[in-house]
């Protein structure tokens, strides 16, 4: 009710209270008369607003039962002056207002007045001159508490003040969209953008974003506004006032602003994290040395290739590529030659390569072709194509190095229809285009699958070498660079054959792991490492962890962390001086690799990532499963203090390792110059030639001693 509906109101009251006085001398009163008298007076005694009237001196005659509210009734304040129940600091503006009631001029006003407990309350008054037979008798107050209200406007201004202020120093964009235009900007979205206030308030959308980005970030705007969403978050190209592109991620969700609807958001600048994704991902996906997509990057792709043929009913080919020679070549010139050489190989089949084909770097020197909507015809005129791209002599560091490739090649889907088949053939077709002469080609058929038993009889030797109790371990000591002491050692497999002597496990690993021999010989190298560890502690040797490698059959197998926990239990060794060395391999299939390492993590024992950033990082793993170490792979290591690339990845590793609090081991470490590079880099621990070669259980001891001595000085 407004100032004016309550001056209304009292005037009609007041009108017939007057006439209700000459009540009690006039006779014959209507019965209408006195029913219009009833209803002015409720309205008097039931408003929920006070209703006070004073004489012209400013003392109380009467009120409503609603200055109950106050706590007083109407005995405490009759004949009192207004002027004892206003708050000091108010009363001669309240007596003013008072005043000019007196003259004959209704005013509203706000002031603050004492309860009957003494406490300040808010209210609002309006104060109308009473007029009798033309004069002025006195004053009537409509008096309406606000307490409430000014504590809530109170908080408002605050709560705005504080929101203002946080806006305004947000070290985020903020901004206001509505009809099309952009109402309010905070001055960090003016830094982001490169734009003054005026200018981004009067900024074309259209103009500022990526075309490409556009239409998205329409729909994102209508989404909000036809309530499709709540909120919503999403990411857009622009364009500063500079016209240097970013990247911006914001996130929206709808107002009312100025009676209209609007969209208000947050803004933040995410092109260098863009950029460190990019790179990360290309890092992920690429081989370093390269340039070339990895193995990982391959797999995907020949996934995708794989299914389209399937649906479409088409063949595809798979090129695998062999050096000849390139061992030999590496070790004669150097890894700097090889490495070089590596380089412009894949530049020479980079320019092999046509229409949707696909060149990778395997490892090592292999590289393998994926080659869509391809025939047996076409995928040999690609081999011809790339035996003649390297014909050429390779001119590295003042040599002409000649060196030649074995292809294989096989097809889908005549020899096999998934990745592991079409790869083991094609790779089965390249030793045997090797085994012609070199410098040749070979597509996969049956004879070359009746040579591949020649690998059945190396199995058939690898069992009765485990039955005969062949297979030595070697320990390569792992040190700590900072105080020169020895924390660990690598346990290192090797076949001690009767009539050829000591076999490397490169030798008979692949068949070991593709025959699942894996499992029963993987199981003897770590019970045999762990066995060796608790005689070295009960020979009084400082406690020290030794590292197994576990291979992919192991750790796909449903009881290794049954095997691992009775191994650890029969020994009585502390898990906690056990680490476990998988590859970044395993890690491909995220469910297992999850539940496996968690319950080996529940058993005490450390997790190592082996040969890590060399072809299936993915990286997303990290972050994901409880590795306690990353091993940075001696190809790496070799060449960090030589090359800016290699040196640039290691430095990467081990500070991306210390952000995510993994601990860091380098392999390969040959020289001086690597130990202090990895030292100026903070990583503490390392393995390799530098200090020591693999040795035997016997040898261990003492050799390690002579090592630390050597490097203490």
């Amino acid at each position: 009710m407004t100032s004016l509906d309550y001056i209304v109101l009292i005037a009609i009251a007041v009108f017939f209270l007057v006439i209700s006085s000459f009540k009690r001398k006039i006779s014959g009163q209507s019965e209408a008369l006195q029913l219009n008298e009833q209803y002015y007076k409720s309205l008097f005694e039931q408003n929920p607003d006070i209703i006070i009237t004073f004489d012209l001196e400013g003392k109380i005659l009467n009120a409503n039962k609603a200055v109950d509210a106050l706590g007083y009734s109407l005995d405490d304040i009759r004949h009192k002056p207004f002027t004892h129940f206003i708050v000091p600091e108010e009363l001669e503006e309240t007596t003013r207002n008072f005043n000019k009631a007196v003259h004959g001029k209704s005013v509203t006003y706000e002031c603050e007045i004492f309860d009957h407990k003494g406490r300040k309350r808010d209210i609002a008054a309006t104060n109308i001159p009473i007029y009798i037979n033309g004069k002025i008798t006195g004053v009537y107050a409509i008096i309406k508490e606000i307490t409430v209200q000014k504590k809530a406007q109170k908080k408002l201004i605050e709560a705005e003040s504080k929101y203002r202020s946080l806006v305004e120093n947000s070290l985020v964009g903020v901004y206001i969209y509505q009809n099309g235009k952009i109402m309010y900007v905070n001055p960090r979205l003016c830094e982001i953008t490169g734009y003054r206030h005026d200018e981004i308030l009067s900024l074309n959308l259209e103009d500022a974003i990526a075309p490409e980005d556009y239409p998205s970030v329409l729909e994102n705007i209508n989404k909000l506004i036809t309530n499709v969403e709540a909120t919503t978050t999403y990411q857009f190209r622009m364009f500063r006032k500079d016209r240097v592109g970013i990247t911006l991620e914001t996130y929206g969700s709808k107002i009312d602003y100025n009676g209209e609807e609007a969209i208000i958001g947050t803004v933040i600048d995410i092109t260098k994290r863009k950029n460190n994704e990019k790179m990360i991902k290309y890092m992920a996906y690429h081989d370093q040395l390269t340039d070339l997509p990895n193995r990982h990057y391959f797999k995907e792709k020949f996934e995708e290739v794989l299914n389209t043929s399937k649906q479409q009913n088409e063949n595809f080919a798979i090129l695998f590529l062999d050096l000849d020679r390139f061992k030999a070549i590496n070790d004669f010139m150097g890894h700097e030659v090889g490495d070089l050489l590596l380089t412009e190989v894949a530049e020479r089949l980079k320019n092999c390569m046509d229409g949707k084909s696909m060149v990778s770097r395997f490892g090592g020197d292999e590289f393998c072709f994926l080659l869509p909507e391809t025939n047996e015809k076409r995928a040999i005129l690609m081999a011809k194509r790339v035996i003649t791209a390297l014909s050429n002599p390779f001119h590295i560091n003042h040599h002409d190095i000649l060196i030649t490739p074995s292809i294989g090649i096989s097809l889908f889907p005549e020899h096999g229809e998934d990745f592991n088949s079409i790869i083991k053939n094609a790779d089965l077709a390249m030793y045997h285009a090797k085994e012609k002469g070199k410098n040749n080609f070979a597509i996969f058929n049956k004879e070359i699958k009746n040579q591949s038993q020649n690998e059945l009889e190396l199995e058939m030797k690898l069992r009765k070498a485990l039955e005969r109790n062949e297979f030595i371990i070697h320990y390569q000591p792992q040190f700590n660079l900072e105080t020169n002491q020895i924390i660990g050692a690598e346990a290192l497999i090797r076949w001690q054959h009767p009539e050829n002597g000591l076999i490397p496990p490169n030798e008979f690993i692949r068949v070991a792991e593709e025959s699942g021999l894996i499992i029963p010989i993987g199981e003897w190298a770590l019970r045999t490492a762990c066995q060796q560890n608790k005689e070295w502690q009960l020979a009084g040797l400082p406690p020290i962890t030794i590292a197994v490698n576990i291979s992919a059959k192991q750790f796909f197998q449903s009881n290794l962390v049954e095997t691992v926990e009775k191994i650890l239990f029969e020994i009585g060794l502390d898990p906690k001086f056990l680490e476990l060395e998988i590859t970044e391999s395993m890690t491909m299939d995220v469910e297992h690799s999850v539940s496996t390492l968690l319950a080996l993590k529940d058993l005490g024992i450390n997790i190592s990532i082996d040969d890590f950033g060399t072809g299936y990082s993915s990286l997303n793993y990290l972050k994901k499963f409880p590795i306690d170490k990353l091993k940075i792979d001696q190809s790496f290591i070799r060449e960090s203090t030589t090359d800016a690339n290699d040196r640039t990845i290691v430095k990467a590793i081990i500070l991306m390792a210390h952000f995510l609090k993994i601990k860091v081991i380098a392999e390969g470490v040959e020289t001086e110059e690597h130990v202090s590079f990895l030292l100026s880099q903070h990583c503490k621990e390392a393995q390799g030639y530098y200090f020591s070669k693999p040795v035997s259980a016997g040898e261990f001891e003492s050799r390690c001693a002579i090592v630390r001595r050597s490097y203490s000085g």
